[in-house]
Order: structure tokens, then sequence, then C-alpha cells
């Protein structure tokens, strides 16, 4: 009875601080039509760094968007918090249950619905692209959608491979759209490490156009 209370009761707090945080921020959203003209008309995969992936949870809340979530014990505490944010929990990771998880990821896009992903997670490296995505994005026609969260006051954990991202309260927050990649060929090994790059290289212009935005914000 104790750890079930427990276990709820971190992730109602969890909720509140993040919750809570999420809107003390002031945000400044471009390139929100990157992701409007696939709302309501087709599935789509968001995709922002591991590190940057607190405030996408408050961002996109109460979407209805899916996510994947590992079935470690983090899993379930952060799968707690999200579902109680109101997306929708897929359990899988690299090492457990990854097939069953892409497998409802797929499903979930030709249904028409929004999938979320962090293409270099669960365990990194920092910033390297793994294939879930792009398989997902290869066989629905579903496209990728860079998505960048800049801060302009911030804690970061150097003690985490991702550089966990914590923005200060009242912080300023550029949520920054670049433009929808598609994925239209076979991914031969080949082309696989291609798109790969494309992606990365999407990821890291997204960031830099999104500093380059709060730069002018600050000034």
């Amino acid at each position: 009875m104790r750890k079930p209370c427990l276990e709820k009761f971190k992730i109602n707090l969890a909720c509140f601080l993040v919750t809570s945080l999420g809107r003390s921020l002031r945000f400044r959203v471009v390139g929100q039509e990157q992701l409007d003209q696939f709302r309501g008309k087709g599935g789509f995969i968001l995709n922002c760094w591991h590190g940057q992936q607190l405030m996408g949870f408050y961002f996109f809340r109460r979407r209805g968007y899916y996510i994947l979530v590992s079935h470690s014990r983090d899993g379930d505490l952060s799968g707690g918090i999200m579902k109680k944010l109101g997306w929708n929990i897929v359990r899988g990771s690299s090492s457990k249950g990854a097939v069953r998880g892409l497998i409802e990821l797929l499903r979930a896009l030709r249904q028409g619905a929004g999938v979320a992903l962090t293409p270099d997670g669960p365990r990194g490296p920092i910033y390297h692209i793994e294939l879930g995505g792009l398989y997902l994005a290869q066989k629905t026609g579903a496209p990728l959608i860079p998505v960048a969260f800049v801060f302009d006051r911030k804690w970061i954990s150097k003690d985490s491979w991702d550089l966990f991202v914590i923005p200060k309260p009242f912080a300023r927050c550029v949520v920054y759209f670049g433009e929808p990649l598609f994925i239209r060929d076979e991914l031969t090994d080949d082309r696989l490490e291609a798109e790969k790059e494309r992606l990365q290289k999407a990821l890291h212009e997204a960031n830099h156009r999104g500093e380059e935005v709060l730069k002018e914000w600050l000034s």
C-alpha cells in the first residue's frame, strides 16, 4: 500500500512542479506553421534532443500526442507525469520492448496521430540519431519536424550524458520549429547514414536559429 501511494505522490508533486515552472516562463514560438500544416491531416513526428525534453512535456501537454517511455523505474515516474499531462504513453526502449513500441507508434501515425521522439535517447550518446524515428517516417510518409527549446536562464546537469536542461523560473523560452523532413527512399545502409546526418543537422540548425531569435528578443 505504501509503495503505490508514494509513487502517486511523486508523480503528482513532479507534475505540479513542471506545470508551475512552465507557467512561469515567457514563450516565443517561431515556425508554428511547420507543425500546424499537418495537424488534423495526418501523422507527424516531433523531434527534440533528449536534454531539452522537460519543457517539451509541458509545451505539448493535453494534445494527445504519443511518446515512447522506457520500461525502467525512471520510465515509470516520467510516464506517470506525462500521462497526467495528457500524453499517450507507449512503453519501450532500445534495450527492451523496442519492436513492440515501434509497432504501436506506427499504428498511431497511420491513424493520423502526433508522435514525439528524442532521437538521441534514451542512453545516448548525445546528439546521436537512433534508427526508430527514421524507420517510422519511411514506413508512414510522416514528416520529421525538428523542435528546439532555448532558454535565456537555465540549469544544465553536467553529470548527465544528455546535458539535461532545466529552465530557471520566469526565464524566456524560444520554441523553434524547423522545416519538416520526409524520407521517401528505402533505408539502405548508405541511405540510413545520410538520413541520420540530415536529421542531426536539422536539429542543430533549429537550435542555432532559436538562439538567434533569443538574442534578438533580449536586445
